[in-house]
């Protein structure tokens, strides 16, 4: 059996943790969160527990450590348990399926995210809980490939969001239904989700967020040919938010690829070309992440009457998919 804290100790510590959770630094509340658990003892107050787990999962959902996520979302399931708080177990399998969903199992996430629906049905219409589950089964249908079966839940879900008190979280989930939207090609309901979600949401209080809210905006405008002052601004904001933020190799990615394509699609392709080869040749991270990076250089390929080519790259593609047996995390699922 661990050691138990002292009860003053143990509370100084609580206390720099919310500390850290309220400034986002997600690396100290992973560290000091971890060394909280491992000392423990197997009588330590389940709802001091699930505190501490549940700082760790959102914490390490925050910077993409999705088998860290995976693992604490279960251990929130059986905290919930211990607990008798069916609330906070459907709130685990939302994370649980979130966490599935982003390591590539999107069986296993759509699984989780129906038995959340299931659960959540014995709640009020009224109650919060059931938007945030409405959220994680959309992402997980669209994770799936069932894009028609989650467009069937949007008005659902708009028509929920007021039941949201916190206005950012009512911007995430109005980008959710954006994306959606435009996944659907439904691009004009696309850009009002997505306008009315630039209206929630607030840089001060999450810059990344708000920086990827902006890329992934543009994208999506950008791929459904809408090349006009709106996508130019969504594209503006996002490269200033993350000159402001550290962003991570996704978005580096991410951005490079979204500016390009709005390069191309202005009637320069060959120099969108150019800034896709030249990020390529100087990145030196992950090769999956550079999967829709190359399928934009496919695209550009093919529109330069460089077929050849393309058809090499879509090759290379596949096979990356091949070895890393996942997908692209093309970061466009935003508020999912």
């Amino acid at each position: 059996m661990n050691p138990t804290l002292p009860s003053a100790s143990f509370q100084l510590l609580v206390s720099k943790l919310l500390s850290n959770v309220r400034l986002k630094d997600h690396d100290a509340v992973i560290i000091l969160g971890k060394s909280m658990l491992s000392q423990m003892s197997p009588n330590t107050d389940p709802s001091t527990v699930w505190l501490v787990q549940e700082a760790i999962c959102t914490a390490a959902h925050e910077t993409d450590n999705y088998e860290l996520m995976n693992t604490l979302a279960e251990e929130l399931l059986h905290t919930a348990h211990l607990m008798d708080r069916p609330d906070l177990h459907i709130m685990a399998l939302c994370k649980s399926s979130t966490a599935k969903r982003c390591l590539g199992d999107g069986g296993a996430a759509l699984d989780l995210a129906e038995d959340a629906r299931v659960q959540a049905a014995n709640f009020p219409d009224s109650s919060p809980l059931r938007v945030q589950v409405l959220q994680v089964l959309l992402a997980a249908l669209v994770e799936t490939g069932q894009l028609h079966e989650a467009w069937k839940l949007h008005n659902l879900l708009d028509s929920s969001l007021h039941l949201i008190a916190d206005l950012h979280e009512q911007g995430k989930a109005y980008w959710t239904l954006g994306n959606l939207a435009f996944l659907v090609s439904e691009s004009i309901l696309g850009m009002r989700y997505h306008d009315r979600a630039a209206t929630l949401l607030s840089p001060t209080k999450d810059m990344l967020l708000w920086a990827r809210f902006n890329r992934a905006s543009a994208e999506l405008r950008l791929q459904a040919g809408l090349l006009e002052p709106a996508t130019s601004d969504c594209l503006s904001r996002a490269e200033i938010a993350f000159g402001l933020v550290q962003p991570g190799e996704l978005d580096r990615v991410g951005l490079c690829m979204t500016k390009s394509r709005f390069v191309a699609l202005g009637g320069d392709p060959i120099l969108g070309l150019k800034m896709l080869e030249e990020f390529s040749a100087d990145y030196s991270g992950s090769s999956e992440h550079l999967i829709p990076l190359y399928r934009c250089r496919s695209e550009l390929l093919a529109l330069t009457d460089q077929p050849e080519l393309a058809d090499e790259k879509q090759k290379y593609i596949t096979q990356i998919v091949h070895e890393k047996n996942d997908e692209s995390r093309e970061n466009v699922t935003g508020g999912f």
